[in-house]
């Protein structure tokens, strides 16, 4: 019998998807996720041991981007005025006649998936959209392609995974996130955020990125080592890092931290830690908001806009992994 699975679950009449893995000894836990691709793919659990570590309320529906994990493309968080330029042409923001500002169009969409497969090694769901003129995304993002998603679960955490192929005869322009929705553990007090990052995008009052870096050092927003979530109020863009250098969520009053490294698309962690709320989010992204715009404006690299050739491919993912340690040591 494998030390990986999966299962078919039903939440709000839907299908749902878990997949896990069993723990072999005491030095492992055990690791589960659930997925929910005919509600906007949402990964609305993610549990390691006892612990579930993403935030979902059933207040919201799963095609909220208000819970779970939802997934933010093409274009993650805001867009000015519902528009976006692109190669000299402009283009509304749109999808079923509604102009879209913020977090994009494929949130609420109803994915396709295949049969999860089990190796040994882990487990591994393929879910995707096909987007070309009769799909609802196009109309606000004219652009045929096919974005797939994978989720992914091994012995020391889970994976998610973008694949975007661009079937049309012009380049593509996108962006991707995975809007986390963590739990505060250990409070508000003793749950720490830290995100190696240089710089923080300046915003204007619209929340949109001017183009302009912010120097972290001796600010109140250096995220460089842990800072407790009670202390932030940020609504906020971090970059210029190494992917390979993790994000980390550690929740010191049970020893765990949740880390996140990615391959190098992975430019950009929005931060957002509201008041008051039973949540943060750290969300790895490969561009900055209203990336399109900023890269017509000449900020390329603050931008990070990514581009897709006719007939090819581009990919990227993002690990999470934990980490146990005595609940008393409280320091990375």
């Amino acid at each position: 019998m494998s030390d990986f699975f999966y299962r078919y679950e039903t939440k709000c009449g839907r299908r749902t998807i878990a997949l896990g893995y069993r723990a072999k000894n005491s030095s492992e836990k055990d690791i589960l996720i659930k997925v929910s691709p005919e509600l906007g793919n949402n990964l609305y659990c993610f549990r390691i041991g006892e612990h579930d570590v993403v935030w979902h309320d059933d207040r919201f529906g799963l095609t909220s981007y208000y819970t779970g994990n939802p997934i933010l493309y093409p274009f993650p968080n805001r867009v000015e005025n519902c528009r976006y330029g692109f190669e000299g042409k402009r283009y509304w923001q749109i999808k079923n006649g509604i102009p879209v500002y913020m977090h994009s169009l494929v949130y609420d969409e109803n994915w396709g998936y295949r049969e999860p497969v089990v190796d040994e090694d882990g487990v591994t769901l393929e879910t995707y959209l096909d987007i070309d003129e009769t799909h609802p995304v196009y109309q606000g993002y004219p652009f045929r392609h096919m974005i797939s998603v994978f989720y992914r679960v091994t012995k020391t955490g889970m994976q998610i995974s973008h694949r975007v192929w661009n079937k049309g005869q012009q380049t593509l322009p996108f962006g991707i996130s995975y809007h986390t929705f963590f739990t505060k553990l250990s409070g508000d007090d003793k749950t720490l955020l830290k995100v190696p990052a240089n710089h923080m995008m300046e915003l204007n009052d619209a929340l949109l990125p001017t183009g302009q870096l912010l120097e972290v050092e001796h600010q109140p927003f250096d995220l460089r080592s842990p800072v407790a979530i009670e202390k932030l109020d940020l609504d906020n863009c971090f970059t210029t890092m190494d992917p390979s250098d993790p994000v980390v969520v550690d929740y010191t009053i049970i020893g765990l931290r949740v880390c996140m490294t990615s391959s190098d698309d992975y430019t950009h962690v929005q931060v957002f830690t509201p008041k008051g709320r039973p949540f943060f989010c750290a969300e790895k992204q490969t561009c900055s908001s209203d990336a399109p715009n900023l890269d017509e404006k000449g900020f390329k690299q603050e931008a990070h806009l990514l581009r897709v050739l006719p007939g090819e491919v581009r990919q990227g993912t993002v690990n999470f992994y934990y980490e146990c340690y005595s609940s008393s040591k409280e320091d990375l």
